[in-house]
């Protein structure tokens, strides 16, 4: 499979070219592209959140309580006081490097049912409801938000799968097809849970039909080609 700097890589430029994109044709503003750029360098990573081996987990982990310190810090109200802001911010990112660590550090196993679609699915549809209901972000952008995150991830599925393919030998390695799954079949109750909290995540997420209709928008691609030059 591949290394963790190559997911790290790979995910900050692809994530930083589509961010620029989406700048660049009026989707969101600087401080949102910056969100989505940190959206998919997370979701590029997300799938080895259940590692143990502590370096890789720790930078995971530090990266996600960053960007969700910056939602709620980007999100919240004009009358909160700064020193509120920086508290709630630090509060945010302080519980996720460490008791949400330590929590799938305990319970976690390394490319079971988080390295699967349907993890992909549960933390893109989870971030759409969250960054709408918690940091109040509209409808377009909360499922930006998802789409980098969800891309990131299939992404990594697919380095993973492509790492396990030994050109020079011309032959498969035992770990393929243990990433890019739809769903992982020797884990059957996690792989319902995570299942169920995708369908949760889809009640509680935000209207669709402004992202759809502008994503399979013929004036949207023209607009992108336009730009592009």
């Amino acid at each position: 499979m591949a290394n963790f700097n190559t997911h790290f890589a790979v995910s900050a430029v692809g994530s930083g070219m589509l961010a620029t994109l989406c700048l660049q044709v009026g989707f969101v503003g600087t401080q949102d592209a910056l969100l989505l750029a940190c959206a998919g360098v997370v979701g590029g990573i997300l799938p080895d959140i259940d590692l143990h081996y502590s370096y890789p987990s720790r930078i995971l982990f530090s990266l996600l309580g960053i960007m969700l310190s910056f939602l709620w810090v980007f999100s919240a109200k004009n009358q909160t006081g700064i020193l509120q802001l920086w508290g709630a911010g630090l509060g945010i990112y302080l519980f996720v490097r460490f008791p949400l660590w330590t929590l799938f550090q305990k319970f976690s196993v390394h490319r079971g049912a988080i390295h699967s679609i349907n993890a992909a699915m549960l933390f893109s549809l989870g971030s759409a409801a969250l960054s709408h209901h918690v940091f109040a972000k509209p409808d377009f952008t909360a499922w930006l938000l998802a789409l980098f995150i969800f891309l990131g991830f299939i992404l990594h599925l697919v380095l993973d799968e492509i790492y396990s393919v030994d050109f020079m030998g011309q032959r498969l390695k035992r770990s393929f097809g243990t990433a890019l799954k739809l769903i992982d079949f020797k884990e059957p109750l996690a792989s319902a849970s995570i299942a169920l909290g995708a369908g949760v995540a889809w009640y509680y997420s935000p209207s669709a039909g402004q992202f759809l209709d502008t994503l399979f928008s013929k004036e949207t691609y023209q607009l992108i080609l336009q730009r592009m030059y």
